[in-house]
């Protein structure tokens, strides 16, 4: 029931905001979307996502936060990045069949011990332990349907979407919560090894951290300090707030949307409706990480 009430809800309100959305949208900043797992069944929504993105935004990729945020100006469409979290295959599946298509270059965070984890032997196996030690979604489900081995990705594909233009992040070591629970040593290893990791496999320095999981518990001062010592550029949490140049690299906000959302959805979380919702949480994790 609670469900579906949400689901009138965006119905409803997405639908009223969606005629004005050039208007909501503020055309001087930078809209930062992440999803999570992608699988095969909703490949043709994403893509109407896509489509979506394409008319109403211009689709950039995290260079241009790094090396053009100071020339941003007010144009005829706000920017949009399109981000993906925890690693799963599915998100290797869909930049290689769809996202190179659209000449689309995204960002990937990912957790370097799950993606160096050893393959379990069937797939229920798999996600079991994605799921429960790994703290990563994956529907059994889906998992049965369309894959035979391993739920998350390897090295080789990381290296891949590297080769292929699309940019990598640190996701952690461990794909934990950066609490008050974790001791030093502790954060500096999520942190600092899962940036060394990938500069290794990649061999090449990477710019980008994103927070794990998201809620309060998820963020502290002793983090965020380790986080600026590795001399990360960017640092993103989920928080739903666009982006401008006046404001700190280290603390971009994204909207969270899921390959299933409906555009009606979507149109009412652009609309300034979730920066209202999150307004208390975003003031305190900015509290945190400046």
């Amino acid at each position: 029931m609670k469900k579906i009430f949400k689901d009138l809800i965006f119905l409803i309100f997405g639908n009223i905001f969606f005629p004005f959305l050039n208007i909501l949208l503020r055309k001087d900043c930078i809209y930062v979307v992440n999803y999570h797992t992608t699988y095969p069944c909703y490949e043709e929504n994403f893509i109407k996502h896509l489509k979506f993105y394409q008319k109403y935004f211009e689709v950039i990729n995290e260079n241009v936060l790094i090396n053009e945020l100071g020339s941003l100006t007010k144009n005829s469409k706000p920017k949009i990045l399109i981000t993906f979290d925890d690693g799963h295959v599915t998100n290797y599946n869909l930049a290689v069949k769809i996202l190179d298509k659209f000449d689309i270059k995204a960002s990937f965070f990912i957790p370097v011990n799950v993606i160096s984890r050893k393959t379990e032997e069937t797939i229920i196996e798999e996600n079991k332990i994605v799921l429960n030690k790994w703290n990563i979604f994956s529907d059994i489900r889906e998992d049965s349907k369309n894959f035979s081995s391993r739920l998350t990705m390897t090295w080789e594909n990381v290296v891949d979407l590297d080769k292929r233009g699309h940019f990598i992040g640190s996701h952690g070591s461990n794909h934990i919560r950066l609490s008050k629970e974790l001791s030093d040593d502790q954060l500096d290893y999520e942190i600092s090894n899962s940036k060394k990791v990938i500069e290794e496999k990649l061999n090449k320095k990477i710019n980008s951290f994103c927070w794990i999981v998201g809620d309060k518990k998820s963020y502290t001062k002793k983090a965020a300090e380790i986080i600026k010592k590795n001399k990360y550029k960017l640092s993103f949490t989920t928080c739903g707030q666009p982006f401008n140049k006046n404001q700190n690299l280290l603390q971009i906000h994204r909207f969270n949307v899921e390959d299933y959302f409906s555009i009606s959805r979507i149109s009412f979380i652009f609309s300034g409706a979730y920066e209202l919702l999150y307004l208390k949480k975003r003031t305190f994790v900015n509290s945190i990480t400046q």
